[in-house]
């Protein structure tokens, strides 16, 4: 929870003292402020937070439905109708859907009594997303009420999450031509309505739709990215500068490619330098924590001692082996908290020396190329500007991957990366290696996929692609021109339940066995140099690892210097 939100949720408990001094409405009160409590979890993403206070709200809700008191029941259908939406989000958030569909059942209930057309088609639009990929036909009632609430009353939010949804329920049937028109329609009717935080949502989506056609990409990711630098929006711009840098890279317009990526690169280090400087300060804060802990402990100590002592004098023999027992457990004690904060140094010193040496170090050496490149603009032949522009496509190649591996691995330390399982085919984990595609080709190594990609497993999406991209990346670097790096998929067909398993080798440089032993602990993984002087962090390998433990999986290595590694890992049908 950052200082925000904990400044936030003291008054919200402040707020609860004083209640009791309105007697007639402090029920009702009380669970208004629990409601704004549980929100304000969800929308700062402490959703252990917004679920405990969501569900305390809602029985108190309930219970004032059933009264005749003195009080409004139309405060209170809005008030339950916050609260069941806000448990849907979360719900929906940490993978928990059939706890999202009943609550989005009460929903409907209770957004029919309320006296607010604008809570009223809210809910409605709540209800519809979260039931449209099990029974999209039944949902599809309600977004059209909601619909007509929206557009009745010139409610811009709720016309275009309701038109948004008749996307999604297209895109789902496989009418992906009125998916299009149904985002169409909404910036259509967006215009003039002064609400780019809305538009750029929806280009991002149309984007998304376009997928076979990259020309029309290119074209919307122009007009979203002009919106999102308008409104400042960090997240948006990075993401549409890499849309547009992949797309250029695909087109053979490397230069424009290589703007854009280096743009969506530099703003992805603003975004994670923000991001480690709050996993810096939270590092250290422990790490004081821990030394004011064991200081204290070392004073008790001392104390301990000292009574021990005075106790030997008057109780003899027996009270000497009883001091000498607690003696030889304070050492252990204090011998397994200086090993876990030795680990907590590692980790700090290793995460500050990645941000030193591995993010530096590539930006100085760019600067220095481009600054040769102007300097002999007239002197230099186009081989030798070529080579330049391979080495700095290479260097930013690079310095993304290690942000991506930052960034995933700074998520996963601060319990902000939810495993949000689903079911989908391997073809979905291939959706973006268009740069690996791009190094192995540049190199001469071979990329072998498997030729049928329709097998169905069942995990967190972008984790998954996350892992296969790594090891990916990984078995290039090490590979040299004129190998082979393949992707492979197999199945055990026997027992329950089903179980596949994903490999990935290469014929590379292999490792020791020392090397191997020390491939996923920070404190000792370091970067190696791949076959064409390739850079990384040590980091990847390590991501892969925390993020398959998260599914109840292992990552598995075997590997012959000279020959080659593989990497594997199973994963449930």
């Amino acid at each position: 929870m950052n200082s925000d939100v904990a400044l936030s949720f003291g008054y919200y408990k402040k707020a609860l003292d004083l209640i009791p001094k309105f007697p007639n409405r402090s029920e009702l009160l009380k669970a208004s402020t629990y409601v704004a409590m549980a929100y304000t979890g969800y929308v700062n993403g402490d959703y252990d937070e917004g679920l405990k206070y969501a569900l305390e709200a809602i029985p108190i809700l309930e219970k004032q439905q059933q009264m005749d008191e003195q009080i409004s029941i139309l405060d209170v259908n809005s008030t339950l109708l916050n609260a069941y939406m806000s448990l849907i989000a979360i719900y929906n958030i940490i993978g928990q859907p059939d706890k999202s569909k009943e609550y989005a059942e009460k929903i409907i209930t209770v957004a029919k009594k309320c006296d607010s057309p604008f809570d009223q088609a809210g809910g409605y639009n709540q209800y519809g997303f979260a039931v449209i990929r099990d029974d999209p036909d039944k949902c599809l009632d309600y977004i059209n009420k909601a619909y007509e609430i929206g557009i009745t009353n010139g409610y811009i939010d709720i016309v275009t999450v309701s038109l948004d949804a008749y996307s999604l329920y297209e895109e789902i049937k496989g009418n992906k031509s009125l998916a299009v028109a149904y985002l169409k329609q909404s910036l259509e009717y967006l215009k003039g309505k002064q609400r780019p935080e809305i538009e750029v949502n929806v280009y991002n989506n149309l984007i998304l739709l376009y997928n076979d056609d990259e020309k029309k990409q290119i074209e919307l990711s122009i007009k979203a990215l002009a919106i999102a630098d308008s409104i400042k929006s960090k997240l948006y711009s990075s993401r549409f500068n890499q849309y547009l840098g992949e797309l250029y890279s695909n087109a053979g317009n490397f230069k424009d490619a290589y703007k854009h990526l280096s743009k969506g690169d530099s703003i992805n280090n603003e975004l994670l330098n923000e991001q480690s400087q709050h996993q810096i300060n939270y590092l250290t804060a422990r790490f004081d924590a821990t030394r004011r802990e064991l200081e204290i402990e070392r004073q008790q100590n001392i104390i301990k001692r000292q009574n021990l002592q005075r106790g030997l004098l008057a109780g003899g023999i027996v009270v000497s082996v009883v001091i000498l027992a607690l003696l030889w457990y304070m050492l252990r004690l204090r011998n397994r908290r200086n090993d876990a904060l030795a680990e907590m140094n590692a980790t700090k010193d290793k995460f500050f020396s990645i941000i030193s040496h591995d993010l530096k170090n590539p930006a100085v050496a760019q600067c220095d190329a481009l600054r040769a490149m102007i300097e002999n603009a007239g002197l230099w032949d186009a081989d030798t500007i070529s080579d330049y522009y391979h080495e700095l496509l290479k260097s930013a190649e690079g310095q993304v991957e290690l942000l991506y591996n930052l960034l995933n691995w700074a998520q996963i330390q601060t319990g902000r990366m939810i495993y949000t399982p689903d079911r989908f085919t391997l073809s979905d984990l291939l959706s973006d290696i268009t740069l690996i595609r791009n190094m192995a080709k540049n190199k001469g190594v071979a990329l072998v996929l498997p030729q049928s990609q329709v097998a169905l497993i069942t995990g967190d999406r972008n984790m998954l692609s996350t892992v296969v991209r790594n090891l990916l990346t990984n078995a290039v670097k090490f590979t040299p021109a004129g190998g082979t790096v393949t992707l492979d998929i197999s199945g055990a067909h026997t027992g329950a339940p089903l179980q596949y398993t994903i490999s990935v080798s290469d014929t590379g440089v292999g490792m020791t066995k020392e090397q191997i032993a020390s491939l996923f602990r920070l404190d000792s993984a370091d970067s190696s140099i791949g076959t064409a002087g390739e850079r990384g962090s040590g980091l990847g390998l390590i991501v892969c690892k925390e993020l398959l433990e998260k599914h109840g999986s292992a990552l598995h290595v075997e590997s012959e210097v000279g020959k080659g590694s593989r990497f594997w890992f199973t994963i449930s049908a």
